[in-house]
């Protein structure tokens, strides 16, 4: 009796299974070898695709960046120099109210330096009228002794008042320009005209000058009794480091703002009105001991520069700029080993090379190449990150020149 094996005949149908999806999917190995290396079916490296702009002279205009304080260029501390009540505030002045030159802020009770102030008036006039009396005498004693009526010791004596009431006099004019001068520090009295920026006072609240503290900027702005700037001229003050020192120079542009002028060539139209221009006014010719940096004061040009006294900003000085100097973008620049390199493009092959370069200034988008290229080579911009030397490219997109 035969013995027949059931699992035979599926073994056979497994086996031959195998052999068919094998056979279907034989040709597709290669050609997915082929696209994770980068070449085709025989081997040859297939093109990538790149964008290139063409090497062309710019003029190159870089800026130095660095932050600072804008300042209004007139600001007048006003205080008291006496301890007292403030017996009058200004009531229609508020913080930001805008002041006139000789306009009364505040003052203190004035009645003890007004009653000084005429006790030297008339001290004073005391004193012109004692020595004009005795100017009178001197003359009177000099008719007399050309009459020889009179004694050359009387003579004398009169010349001698006469010096002692000039003395009076000069010691009572003396006594009421202080006595004038109390009377002004007890007033608050705008020297500019300019906007309020501070009061710190209040009408019937006694001050003392000790509270003033002078030490910081912060505490004076919250201790003096007021402020007056003039809103329309600002200044910043910035420090920036050694090595860019000859690169600065009085009356270099400048740019207070967020960003600096797009591609370091002009003013972005859409950013003008977020930034304000101005010119360097004074480099410092000496460096900080510590820090190693030099101060550089920027002036703002124009009226209402739409700045705030205090107002913490970054400032962008112009190097002088470089004319007609072969440049590249910075996204054709690639790095290794400290050194730098571009994908140049072969027209004629379609094939790029890898080429070291040397590099010059940086200006917003674009950095000078000093060796390496020539005017009119093509360089890889977009793509470049696939490449390496000698692969085949096709070119999408051409800026500056005809692919």
């Amino acid at each position: 009796m035969k013995t027949f094996n059931a699992t035979r005949p599926r073994l056979y149908l497994l086996l031959t299974g195998v052999l068919l999806v094998a056979g279907c999917g034989g040709g597709s190995e290669p050609e997915q070898a082929a696209e994770q290396t980068g070449q085709d079916s025989a081997g040859q490296a297939r093109p990538v695709s790149v964008r290139v702009t063409a090497v062309e002279p710019r003029t190159l205009q870089s800026w130095v960046y660095s932050q600072g304080t804008a300042r209004s260029r007139q600001r007048e501390f006003l205080t008291f120099t006496q301890q007292g009540t403030v017996s009058y505030v200004d009531p229609e002045l508020r913080v930001g109210s805008p002041v006139k030159k000789g306009q009364l802020i505040a003052h203190q009770a004035p009645d003890r330096v007004q009653a000084e102030l005429q006790a030297a008036r008339a001290a004073l006039a005391e004193a012109e009228a004692n020595l004009a009396l005795a100017e009178v005498t001197r003359r009177r004693y000099e008719t007399l002794i050309e009459q020889r009526s009179a004694s050359r010791q009387e003579l004398d004596q009169a010349v001698v008042q006469v010096e002692q009431a000039k003395a009076i006099r000069d010691n009572s004019k003396a006594q009421l320009a202080q006595s004038q001068l109390t009377v002004d520090e007890s007033r608050l009295v705008s020297p500019i005209d300019g906007v309020l920026a501070r009061l710190n006072v209040e009408q019937g609240r006694y001050f003392n000058p000790s509270v003033v503290q002078t030490n910081t900027e912060q505490n004076a702005l919250r201790t003096v009794p007021a402020l007056v700037i003039d809103p329309d001229r600002f200044e910043v003050r910035v420090d920036l480091p050694s090595y860019v020192y000859r690169q600065i120079a009085v009356g270099s542009r400048a740019v207070i703002g967020d960003t600096p002028p797009r591609d370091g060539q002009g003013m972005d139209p859409l950013q003008r009105e977020q930034q304000v221009l101005g010119k360097v006014h004074a480099v410092s010719p000496s460096l900080d001991p510590e820090t190693r940096t030099f101060e550089v004061i920027v002036h703002t040009e124009g009226d209402n520069p739409r700045l705030q006294d205090g107002e913490f900003v970054a400032v962008w000085i112009a190097r002088p700029p470089e004319d007609e100097v072969l440049s590249v973008p910075l996204e054709a620049l690639r790095y290794r080993n400290d050194q730098s390199f571009v994908l140049v493009l072969n027209e004629d092959t379609g094939r790029v090379s890898e080429r070291r370069v040397e590099l010059g200034q940086q200006a917003g988008a674009y950095r000078a190449v000093t060796e390496g290229l020539e005017q009119g080579e093509l360089v890889v911009t977009d793509g470049r990150a696939a490449l390496n030397d000698g692969q085949p490219v096709r070119v999408l997109d051409t800026d500056g020149a005809q692919p």
